[in-house]
């Protein structure tokens, strides 16, 4: 069954959360659902100089209670234009993108009877502790047990934020797991592109990569530190690319300097999506330096799109996605000395490094946005909903 979806979200950041929500949609839509997206404001991923940006800069500034009480208003905001949407189209169902404190999706699924989906990204808490920002836990836990009660069903991206959000009173029976994936148009201009740029092509350097949102829990500042050492050790020549920017850009550009390793990094700011991912085709060696312990993150779906040799941290969620030491190559999270072993062991070992490259390239097919959302319309087909 297709269906006329009504997507419905209170607040989105710009990095990869806003591109998130684009993958969601363009995915429904590629297996033949309409789709109404709704929310307070458009979604634009990487945007920072519009007014709109501009004004989200201020906000940040703003200590967390009072960006909560505006996250809480912006709730009432979505009620109100998917009113309006319902007004003008009959929907089959919501699909919401839950925040915090969300109490929306479940108020619109009682006022209209829709069926509601419910899409929680990874617990909110610890990206608060990474930020040194805290929160209401009892409204946070009212919400989620809300959630619990009303949801039809509960897609989240790892068995870690399973657990988190089963603890606080969802119930486990409701919730799917789903990683995030790649839309399969992207993976065949991945495959393409890595058949026309392959890893190591230039022996005279050896290019290390990071794409994605300089946020604080991906520890940038340690692949710099990281990048220090192998260019003291000298066993090869090594430069880096930064594709990205974020809350953390400035710092880390100033810790460029301080370790004096400018002239081996090159910062290419934020470009729009296609166009980042593209720029993956010049890294020799793809890095996720660190990542949140319940997460999925969408640059390891793009990174072996290309086929690319990747080192990151040895955590659960990420050994979930992909096999270590075939597909991936981790090292002990935090671990500075222990990224450099594993970035030194792809570079001495292009061959294995190819390999793993193109058997991570394979994996990720069955990581694809379509196929996930397949299983989410499956779900709800089995929930008679």
């Amino acid at each position: 069954m297709l269906y006329n979806i009504l997507f419905t979200y209170v607040l989105v950041g710009r990095g990869g959360d806003a591109v998130q929500v684009n993958a969601f949609v363009e995915g429904f839509k590629n297996l033949g659902c309409q789709v109404v997206l709704t929310g307070p404001s458009p979604i634009k991923p990487y945007e920072f100089g519009s007014a709109e940006g501009k004004l989200r800069n201020v906000a940040r500034r703003l200590p967390w209670w009072a960006k909560d009480i505006i996250e809480a208003a912006l709730g009432l905001v979505t009620i109100r234009r998917a009113k309006n949407s319902i007004k003008k189209k009959k929907f089959d169902l919501i699909f919401h993108r839950a925040g915090i404190y969300d109490f929306a999706g479940c108020l619109l699924k009682k006022k209209n009877a829709l069926p509601l989906i419910v899409h929680l990204d990874a617990p909110f808490p610890i990206e608060r502790e990474y930020k040194g920002e805290r929160y209401f836990k009892f409204f946070h836990k009212a919400a989620m047990k809300n959630i619990g009660k009303h949801a039809d069903l509960v897609v989240t991206m790892s068995e870690q934020a399973k657990g988190y959000f089963v603890n606080l009173g969802i119930p486990e029976q409701r919730i799917l797991v789903l990683p995030n994936g790649i839309s399969h148009k992207r993976l065949q201009r991945g495959i393409a592109l890595a058949a026309e740029h392959k890893p190591f092509f230039n022996e005279k350097k050896i290019t290390l990569g990071f794409l994605g949102n300089l946020s604080r829990w991906h520890k940038v500042d340690l692949l710099l530190e990281a990048v220090k050492l192998l260019i003291e050790k000298q066993t090869h020549k090594y430069y880096l690319v930064v594709v990205g920017k974020g809350e953390e850009y400035e710092k880390l550009k100033e810790k460029t300097d301080v370790l004096g390793i400018s002239g081996y990094v090159e910062w290419v700011g934020h470009l729009p999506p296609g166009q980042a991912f593209e720029e993956i085709a010049k890294f020799d060696i793809a890095i996720l330096p660190h990542t949140l312990t319940t997460g999925a993150p969408m640059k390891l779906f793009e990174y072996a799109a290309l086929a690319r040799p990747v080192v990151a941290p040895d955590l659960e969620n990420i050994n979930s996605l992909f096999c270590k030491d075939t597909e991936i190559c981790l090292f002990d999270p935090g671990n500075v000395c222990d990224m450099v072993r594993a970035i030194e062991l792809i570079s001495s070992k292009k061959e294995l490094a190819l390999t793993m490259g193109v058997k991570m390239q394979e994996r990720v097919k069955s990581y694809t946005w379509e196929s996930i959302i397949k299983k989410i319309l499956d779900a709800i087909a089995q929930k008679a909903i």
